[in-house]
């Protein structure tokens, strides 16, 4: 009989310690959870942006060597990103835009009219007031090349 009793202490002993662990466990790990997906996803307006915004005079070379000057302007997005106004001296509409550090990305963007579709993207580096940049731009059969350098007007 004692030798009963002693087994099913033990039994009931170890019952309670593996629901008690058990609890814990699911506790801990229901935290960890949480406090994982807790993270902050809005790291607040990014830096970047206010370097990049404003007034610039472009200097634009296509793939023949023909030379354009215009203005472009850079504004905040209500995305988060960026938006440049008269893109190419061509685009009646904003082109958008990011920054991250010094990197200005255009991404590809597709733009329907009623005659034709224009595709535009691009790529460049802000040094200080000065931004370079590299674009393309398709119309049908035809990619048209260019190369900037943008002054911001102070």
């Amino acid at each position: 009989m004692n030798t009963i009793t002693f087994h099913l202490k033990n039994v009931v002993t170890s019952i309670s310690a593996h629901i008690l662990f058990r609890n814990y466990i699911t506790v801990l790990m229901f935290a960890i959870v949480s406090l994982s997906s807790c993270s902050d996803d809005d790291d607040g307006p990014n830096p970047d942006l206010a370097k990049a915004v404003g007034s610039y005079s472009v200097v634009d070379t296509d793939e023949n060597g023909d030379v354009e000057n215009y203005t472009i302007n850079i504004t905040n997005a209500t995305d988060g990103g960026l938006e440049i106004s008269n893109f190419g001296d061509i685009m009646y509409v904003p082109v958008k835009a990011s920054i991250n550090g010094n990197s200005l990305t255009v991404p590809s963007q597709t733009f329907k009219g009623k005659s034709m579709t224009i595709v535009v993207a691009g790529a460049g580096t802000l040094n200080g007031n000065t931004l370079n940049f590299d674009y393309n731009i398709k119309t049908g059969d035809h990619l048209l090349e260019h190369s900037c350098v943008a002054s911001k007007n102070l």
